[in-house]
C-alpha cells in the first residue's frame, strides 16, 4: 500500500493479514491493533500508515 500511496483501513489490513497467520489461528483485534500501533501511524479516522524509519525504536 506504502508503493501505491495508500492508506489502508484497519479491516483492508486484517484481511489481508489473516490468510498468513499459521494453523488457522486468528489473533484478537486488540492484539494487533496493539502491534499495528508499534509500526505504523494513524491517519484520520480508521485508516493508517507506516512509520517513518527514524521513529521506531527497539526498546
Amino acid at each position: 500500500m506504502k508503493i501505491e500511496n495508500k492508506t489502508p483501513t484497519f479491516d483492508e489490513i486484517i484481511l489481508h493479514l489473516l490468510p498468513l497467520l499459521k494453523n488457522g489461528t486468528t489473533s484478537e483485534d486488540q492484539t494487533i491493533l496493539s502491534v499495528l500501533e508499534d509500526i505504523g501511524q494513524r491517519v484520520g479516522e480508521d485508516s493508517w500508515k507506516l512509520k517513518q524509519a527514524g521513529q521506531m525504536t527497539l526498546f
